[in-house]
């Protein structure tokens, strides 16, 4: 009986990307778990897409990001649910999976409850 081909690396990486994307609560060792490789190469595969992910689309400049001139931040994890609001906010302009983007994306969001509900209080 003969072995499936071996995948190649980046065949591996999409997937393990496909998979942490889909459940970001996976573990390292239930991904190997599920694609067939040692939990160290998983490791492997997220320290690269990580780098590949930062390479691809740097962090802006904090003073880009920041309204306030102290610099006051709120910080959001981005789940599989917060991740797919933004997608929908961004698809609204058609716009990429960035962090400039996403940020963009949380201001109008913000901006545009905010204006809601002042103009619900006006009625």
């Amino acid at each position: 009986m003969s072995q499936p081909p071996a995948m190649t690396v980046a065949t591996r990486q999409a997937l393990v990307r496909q998979l942490i994307e889909q459940d970001p609560t996976l573990s390292a060792r239930k991904i190997a778990g599920q694609i067939g490789v040692s939990k160290d190469t998983v490791l492997r595969d997220l320290e690269a897409i990580r780098r590949a992910d930062a390479q691809a689309a740097p962090e802006p400049p904090a003073a880009e990001l920041d309204d306030e001139p102290d610099g006051d931040r709120l910080i959001l994890v981005l789940d599989a649910p917060l991740r797919q609001a933004l997608a929908v906010l961004r698809g609204i302009r058609g716009r990429p999976d960035t962090p400039r983007e996403n940020v963009a994306a949380v201001r109008a969001a913000i901006r545009a409850m905010a204006d809601h509900i002042t103009e619900q209080g006006r009625s």
